[in-house]
């Protein structure tokens, strides 16, 4: 572990489960996370009709926390922050609760509450996706916080004292559900809403959500499609989708749903309660589509942890980037950022049509990440580079532009040859094929001008004259060891853009 990198845990003691994640974070705010252990305890239902969470319940997880806390120690966690939510806040013996189990563990155990809930809910979306309007709703096991957000600020938020545990307790029926119980339920969820007008003033807008409940739809979605990214964050679900889901999984028996494709059977009770929530709160605020966020309340805490201040960040996808290359520094940041000039001016030169913002964008993620795959093998690298950002917690970018990036970054002389889109036609656009051979090759002919790594310097001149591309190179001295890496990489990107390229050394001393 590198000197300037700390380890923090964050302990999240919620209404149907406990989970702790360790976070290595860098001095600027960055992190990833390096462990993850969840314990399924399910408090909410442990609640005594005098709205009570009894001692002998406790106790049982009591052992849970002091594991954790020795989890924290061996991964060399320095801070560890433990926060409960709905379950122990809304307890009649909340303090109670909270001041036992913090000495019988041993740590300080803060009451989140529903206010700092949806906060931190709306910081782990916020910067999670680069996105500046929208709702975010987190159905947990015992509340639901739903938040509105303008221009990337937090507007409004209201936390309700119901989630997809206590509902199933109150209205479904051993985890079967009649027409009469979904109606019951959806009438005293909307019930709750119409107390609050700021829920109506964003129609259309994207809902972003937060738990278990999303996530398992997202995933049965992705089975029942076949989808071909395996990623459920920035997953996006449409009306007729989610429409579908309240026609088939209320109508399913227990014992049926517990065999369905992505649903684990520990929450195959408990997902038509959250989906009911879920439904009526999406139909009520008029949402457009519902994407799946897999960062939250416990990424909100550390970043109120380490940002206090300032815990938003202006562009999720530079503090992502930037994230990324600080934990895997295969490349200087001058030398990347030195191929980003020479793309640029590439690509500006050649007067593309089309969507020259996202272009752009797909081009400078691509450069800044083309060499990451060199961390595991430097002869494979290309390979490598597109498994990584297939899987890679690229945050700001949507699926299709994941795919994109990943192809564009690892291309090679043999992409020429290949109909790359085919793997993931379910994702990409018909025109993408071609943008994958135009950017991806003059993301390699940019790599190849460079020569930052060899020291010699130069200025790469580009310009666009009739069918020809005229690159003048101006340097004090001809950059022999790249001579065969240039000439490749010119076969190519002729080959991809249909364009003569005409390459013209010229010395220092020459142009003076």
């Amino acid at each position: 572990m590198n000197n300037d990198l700390s380890r923090i845990g964050i302990i999240d003691i919620g209404s149907n489960s406990i989970r702790l994640v360790i976070y290595e974070t860098t001095p600027e705010g960055g992190y990833r996370i390096i462990k993850e252990s969840k314990y399924s305890a399910r408090l909410s239902e442990k609640i005594t009709k005098e709205g009570r969470l009894e001692r002998e319940t406790l106790q049982a997880i009591v052992p849970v926390l002091l594991q954790f806390k020795m989890v924290c120690r061996v991964y060399g966690a320095a801070r560890v922050r433990v926060g409960a939510t709905a379950a122990i806040r809304n307890a009649a013996n909340s303090k109670e609760i909270t001041a036992f189990l913090s000495d019988a563990a041993g740590m300080q155990i803060e009451i989140i509450s529903g206010q700092q809930e949806a906060y931190f809910g709306f910081l782990g979306v916020i910067n999670a996706f680069d996105v500046q309007d929208g709702f975010v709703i987190d159905i947990g096991g015992g509340s639901t916080e739903i938040t509105l957000f303008q221009d990337r600020s937090y507007r409004h938020s209201i936390s309700f004292p119901f989630g997809a545990v206590n509902t199933n307790v109150m209205f479904g029926q051993g985890g079967n559900w009649s027409g009469e119980h979904v109606r019951k339920l959806e009438a005293f969820v909307r019930e709750h809403l119409a107390d609050y007008e700021w829920l109506r003033t964003g129609k259309g807008r994207p809902l972003y959500g937060l738990g278990g409940t999303l996530r398992t739809l997202g995933k049965i979605d992705q089975k029942g499609r076949k989808y071909s990214l395996p990623n459920s964050h920035g997953y996006t679900m449409y009306s007729e989708t989610i429409k579908k889901f309240m026609e088939t999984l209320p109508a399913m028996s227990y014992d049926k749903r517990k065999n369905l494709d992505g649903l684990s059977k520990s929450r195959a009770d408990i997902i038509v309660s959250g989906l009911i929530i879920f439904h009526t709160v999406y139909q009520y605020i008029g949402a457009g589509q519902a994407v799946i966020s897999g960062e939250g309340l416990r990424e909100g805490m550390l970043h109120d942890l380490l940002e206090p201040d300032h815990p938003v960040r202006a562009s999720t996808l530079e503090y992502s980037l930037g994230t990324l290359q600080r934990l895997n520094n295969e490349a200087s940041a001058d030398f990347l950022n030195d191929v980003h000039k020479i793309a640029q001016s590439l690509y500006r030169a050649l007067k593309v049509e089309g969507d020259a913002k996202e272009q752009e964008m797909l081009i400078y993620v691509s450069v800044m990440l083309y060499r990451v795959g060199a961390n595991i093998n430097y002869y494979q690298s290309k390979r490598h580079t597109r498994y990584w950002l297939m899987n890679s917690p690229i945050r700001g970018l949507t699926h299709r532009q994941l795919v994109l990036c990943a192809m564009i970054a690892s291309y090679s002389t043999k992409s020429r040859k290949q109909k790359l889109s085919t793997e993931h036609k379910d994702i990409l656009l018909a025109s993408d094929e071609e943008w994958i051979h135009k950017l991806g090759s003059l993301v390699q002919l940019s790599a190849a001008l460079d020569n930052n790594e060899t020291g010699i310097k130069q200025q790469i001149n580009p310009r666009l004259n009739g069918g020809s591309l005229d690159i003048e190179i101006l340097g004090n001295q001809r950059p022999l060891l790249k001579l065969e890496e240039i000439d490749e990489a010119l076969k190519v990107f002729k080959n991809a853009w249909g364009l003569k390229v005409k390459l013209e050394h010229i010395s220092n001393s020459q142009h003076s």
